[in-house]
């Protein structure tokens, strides 16, 4: 990794991201790598974040009965967020300040109010000045929001991982892998998400009343018909938002139970394979995923409503504001112009911006909560070590045990109810489960202590690795003679950042696509619902797909792949197939409609305009590729960095009994620390290049309206109506073309988990594996799907009574040309004979 330009950016640099243009030139050039990933500042580390979060929760636990997270999340970051919340205020308000312009400029061209008309000049430059500071004042509001929250993630990720080596077994034994990562992807990514807009909270509200009295100016009385239909809406808002919070609360139950079937299904891959339980675990899962998708249909259909409200309100909005008016008072083209203009930003706040910002601090307190309820719970107790004691003391201990349970009790792990134990603190463990944790052979053998030659050379040779070292450097020189390409799996992610397309993909590419053409057909009756429906119907058919894939992938291919990754796509990318992409596509469509409208009547009223909208529409298409070289590159980098983040946990609480028993926690957390930075590497330079962009579309849109402004004021001549109607869609054009740009971004960036599912799909099959597959009917129960009738139970003539395994002259390799590991070994197992491995415990 390369040093960060940012330690040396000037205050110019840093305020318009110009330090991002190294970054982006390579990866325009050429392919990304991770060492062109630039090193995070101190400031970012995980090891200082989370020992300052830490600091306030022990304060926060010490100091009070009912402690409360968000006191210590307030305490270390409530100054910085209220900070930049202030700067996004000031942004927000040019917006209510410019219609006041716009509508002097109109009122210069009333043929009696020649004063206007001699300052119509200095008003235009004034209108462009206000678009230029709000430029200067929200993309720095809003990344230092990102900032923050990506800040928030990583300290309570460290939190969750320190007390997860914490837990005491008993807790443990309650808690699966798959509510952890749930806990860790699902609940911590809303502060990435959604902390820039927790601010409207209350910036709504101040401008709703700042547009309020500016529009009494205007139009007295008559303001209030428009704000009743506002107020109606935001109640029907309301509602609905309250719905769709109860549909995904039971969602959120569902997809627990998913994960946590999915995790344990991962992680015990070999047992369902040699049990034959790939159908039934295929069902168990397809049917809670069935009733998940009920509820996510349902959230869906009522977020969809929510969203689409902010398209039809406006003129709903402009036409109960200003008809009354003009029916009774006369038009006046000045102040209907200026109210069109104070109802597009005012039609934002309420059905946009405030029920965003209700919905981010519901699912951010919901997070904190529930992380809260987690960093509370039972901790183990460390066994006081008695180091004049060589042995394994019991004095009067009394406990309900079996053998295992035995062990942990001298480990610590479980308490006896009466008596002491009493050892010298250094216990050797193996346990009977193997476990290996990330990293390479050489960090196994050492596992976190100092390097010592002798020894590590006599782990190699009594384990007999020096044959697999020796398979290792054979593989590194001639990869492409064990790895050949068997025309059915994908590249992998190194070798193409584009969204893959197979020949088994390509269909549901194109199912995609079609539902964005269905939904432009039915916009008139259904504003898009055939849309969310085909998608999320596509959602389930690929996760049945991969699902379906990786029970039928031979185990050569899954020792390849690690369990977070695997748990990362089941959990992350599924979530954004089922609740992101959907209304990002609708958004995404809806937008470049009203965009293509307001330019086509500009156009037509002003053809000189039209001469100024081909090179910024030139400049955009360019723009946007230029930066698509690289955010598809990042993104792809910041993907796969999560996945390690989540193989970590995955592999200590599987070694959690070994790695306390060694006392090695400090060091497991040091290497998840390291794998936390260099995710937000990767994640921080995304953001960073992705404000760059959108700073630099927002310049082109502000030449663009000062362009227009002027043509408009030195063209035009005497006609209020035609500069009101061009200045008012120009100002239309300036908002929602770069919300429509942002949604473009981000379809491109959903677009890389289909991607990801995708790759899983077309993973190689066993050879000789049946390819049906398991649909769940409607009205299909639970209960009566998982029943597997066994047909050979029918036949007693086939069927066995006992069951018997024979081995004899077995020889085992690793590789055809190593040495034997196992050698002539010949053993029998009678009907009904038990046979069972047991742990090995040196004190």
């Amino acid at each position: 990794m390369q040093r960060s330009p940012l330690e040396k950016a000037s205050v110019v640099s840093k305020l318009f991201f110009s330090w991002t243009r190294p970054i982006l030139k390579k990866g325009y050039r050429q392919r990304l790598e991770l060492s062109d990933i630039y090193h995070i500042s101190s400031s970012d580390s995980a090891d200082n974040l989370s020992e300052k979060l830490e600091r306030e929760w022990d304060r926060e636990l010490a100091s009070k009965k009912n402690p409360k997270l968000i006191n210590a999340l307030r305490r270390c970051f409530f100054w910085r967020f209220m900070f930049y919340g202030i700067i996004l205020y000031l942004g927000e308000v040019t917006k209510a300040v410019q219609p006041l312009l716009l509508g002097r400029i109109i009122a210069s061209y009333d043929p009696d109010n020649k004063v206007e008309r001699s300052i119509a000049i200095y008003l235009g430059i004034g209108l462009c000045l206000l678009f230029i500071v709000r430029t200067l004042l929200l993309h720095p509001a809003i990344f230092g929001l990102h900032h923050i929250g990506m800040q928030m993630r990583i300290a309570m990720f460290s939190l969750i991982y320190k007390k997860t080596l914490k837990l005491s077994s008993r807790v443990l034994d309650k808690i699966s892998i798959g509510q952890l990562v749930s806990l860790l992807s699902n609940n911590l990514n809303k502060f990435d998400e959604g902390l820039a807009l927790a601010h409207f909270v209350w910036i709504a509200p101040l401008q709703v009343t700042l547009l309020m009295g500016l529009l009494w100016e205007l139009l007295q009385a008559f303001t209030f018909c428009g704000l009743a239909f506002l107020i109606v809406l935001a109640l029907l808002q309301a509602g609905l938002g309250k719905m769709m919070m109860k549909y995904r609360d039971q969602r959120a139950g569902k997809i627990n139970e998913r994960l946590v079937i999915t995790s344990e299904m991962i992680e015990n891959i070999q047992s369902v394979k040699a049990y034959c339980w790939e159908e039934a675990m295929e069902k168990i899962i397809e049917n809670l995923r069935q009733t998940e998708l009920k509820l996510t249909r349902k959230a869906a259909y009522v977020r969809y409503l929510n969203s689409s409200a902010f398209f039809f309100s406006g003129f709903f909005v402009v036409f109960l504001s200003v008809l009354p008016y003009a029916l009774l008072k006369g038009i006046i083209l000045r102040k209907i112009f200026t109210t069109i203009s104070f109802c597009i930003v005012l039609r934002m706040a309420v059905t946009r911006q405030f029920p965003w910002a209700v919905q981010t601090w519901y699912d951010s307190l919901g997070a904190i909560n529930k992380i809260q309820d987690f960093l509370q719970k039972q901790e183990y107790k460390t066994l006081e070590y008695n180091l004049t004691t060589t042995d394994v003391v019991m004095e009067n201990v009394t406990a309900f045990w079996e053998e295992t349970s035995l062990l942990m009790m001298i480990m610590g792990e479980l308490e006896p109810s009466e008596g002491k134990i009493k050892h010298s603190g250094r216990i050797s463990f193996c346990s009977q489960y193997s476990w290996i944790m990330p990293g390479t052979i050489k960090d196994n053998i050492i596992f976190g202590v100092s390097y010592d030659e002798y020894r590590y050379r006599s782990v190699i040779k009594a384990c007999q690795l020096e044959e697999v070292a020796a398979s290792l450097v054979v593989l590194c020189l001639f990869p492409k003679i064990f790895f050949q390409d068997k025309g059915n799996s994908t590249k992998s992610a190194n070798n193409s950042y584009a969204v893959i397309i197979t020949s088994t993909s390509s269909y549901y590419i194109f199912y995609i696509y079609v539902g964005v053409a269905d939904t432009l057909l039915a916009l008139g009756l259904f504003r898009g619902l055939p849309l969310v429906h085909t998608l999320i119907t596509v959602s389930k058919t690929l996760h049945h797909k991969m699902l379906q894939s990786v029970l039928q992938a031979p185990m050569s291919t899954l020792n390849t792949l690690k369990t977070g990754g695997i748990l990362n796509r089941f959990s992350k990318d599924i979530a954004v197939l089922d609740d992101l992409l959907p209304l990002t596509i609708f958004d995404f469509v809806q937008l470049l409609l009203i965009v293509i409208g307001a330019v086509v009547v500009v156009s037509v009223l002003q053809p000189y305009i039209f001469l100024a909208t081909v090179p910024v529409i030139a400049a955009f298409i360019l723009l946007r590729a230029y930066f698509l070289h690289t955010s598809q590159q990042l993104k792809q980098l910041e993907s796969e960095g999560r996945s390690p983040i989540f193989t970590h946990l995955v592999t200590s609480l599987k070694g959690l009994w070994t790695l306390r028993a060694f006392g090695r926690q400090p060091y497991f957390e040091t290497l998840f620390h390291k794998a936390l930075n260099l995710h937000t590497a990767n994640w921080f330079l995304y953001l960073s290049t992705l404000r760059w962009f959108q700073m630099r579309i927002e310049m082109i849109f502000v030449i663009f309206f000062i362009a227009v402004t002027f043509i408009s004021i030195l063209t035009t001549g005497e006609g209020e109506g035609r500069v009101g109607i061009i200045l008012t869609l120009a100002m239309n054009i300036m908002g929602t073309l770069q919300w429509a740009v942002n949604s473009s971004i981000d379809v491109d960036s959903l677009m890389r988990s289909v991607s990801r599912v995708f790759k899983f799909i077309d993973m190689p099959t066993e050879d000789g594996k049946p390819n049906n597959s398991f649909r769940p009917s409607k009205d299909s129960q639970p209960s009566k799907v998982m029943i597997i009738e066994n047909q050979h139970v029918k036949k007693d003539d086939i069927w066995p009574s006992g069951g018997q395994m024979t081995v004899k002259d077995l020889t085992a390799k690793y590789t055809d040309g190593g040495n034997a590991i196992l050698e002539n070994i010949s053993f029998s197992i009678s009907p009904g004979q038990r046979v069972r491995f047991k742990h090995c415990l040196l004190c």
